[in-house]
């Protein structure tokens, strides 16, 4: 037992509806995934199964999403439903997040590129919007030195 492992599975359980759904369906499962207390495994068990844990994940998952819709929306588009299927998996398969828009982006796209269960459009779009997300991280990884607010500083105090 370590804070560590509840913390650890209190993000497992934000980062996954399934896993809160499992937890609601039987508790004693958390003892089996994670070194907690009976204490512990209690106050997981009531947070998964409390109103409040529906709206964490819908943040979570939000936050994921937003990347991708924002810097591929064609590529969205053309996945239609098959987008939250794909975007689910890469998630399953990628737990861990990159704040940064354009990774997070990248990855996604490098995801669905090695998938061949596109349909063709959708891979058309993630073709395009590939190309243009690396250019942009490029263009971003280019600047990273430099200091944005350089021109609005004042070289002299008065």
């Amino acid at each position: 037992m370590s804070l560590a492992d509840f913390q650890r599975a209190l993000t497992d359980l934000t980062a996954s509806p399934a896993l809160c759904r499992a937890v609601r369906r039987d508790a004693t499962m958390l003892g089996q995934l994670y070194p907690l207390t009976r204490l512990e495994q209690d106050r997981l068990a009531d947070i998964a199964a409390s109103n409040g844990m529906e709206a964490n994940c819908m943040i979570y998952r939000a936050n994921r999403l937003a990347p991708v819709a924002l810097n591929c929306p064609q590529l969205c588009a053309a996945l239609g439903d098959d987008l939250n299927r794909l975007i689910s998996a890469y998630w399953y398969a990628e737990p861990t997040t990159n704040v940064h828009f354009l990774v997070e982006t990248e990855r996604f796209c490098a995801f669905l590129a090695g998938r061949d269960d596109l349909n063709p459009a959708a891979r058309a779009a993630l073709t395009r919007e590939h190309a243009r997300v690396c250019e942009r991280l490029a263009a971003s990884a280019a600047r990273s030195g430099e200091d944005a607010f350089s021109g609005v500083r004042s070289t002299s105090r008065a």
